[in-house]
């Protein structure tokens, strides 16, 4: 049995995703501030209306929240895969290890074995090692 060896491409397309997810959560960040300027900041004489200014304050603060699940949901979930694919690799590689070690156990019983038959008929022959 031999181990699982993460590949690159694996691993890159983990970095891929981390990637994605935190430009995504860039550009909700960055629109959600835009429209939130574009509300609050004075276009011309006109001053900004109180009661635009705080919807625009909420609908600010409910798309960073859903941007920041989204964020945090995505980011967990890429992190358990990757967290459960290390713990696959990890339990390959332990198993070849065991299975190694077994063989070889069994090997240097072989070989105990077989030294001390050797030992034995020598012995009963009267030839000293």
């Amino acid at each position: 049995m031999t181990a699982a060896v993460p590949t690159t491409e694996k691993c890159v397309a983990f970095a891929r995703r981390g990637q994605e997810i935190a430009a995504a959560a860039a550009e909700g960040y960055t629109g959600a501030f835009k429209t939130y300027a574009e509300t609050v900041i004075p276009q011309g004489a006109q001053p900004i209306d109180p009661q635009a200014a705080t919807a625009a304050a909420f609908d600010l603060a409910e798309t960073l929240l859903t941007v920041q699940r989204a964020f945090a949901t995505a980011a967990i979930a890429l992190v358990k895969e990757a967290g459960e694919t290390a713990t696959a690799q990890a339990s390959a590689a332990g198993e070849t290890f065991k299975a190694r070690t077994e063989e070889v156990t069994e090997r240097a019983i072989d070989l105990a074995t077989e030294a001390t038959r050797r030992a034995a008929t020598a012995a009963r022959n009267g030839v000293s090692a």
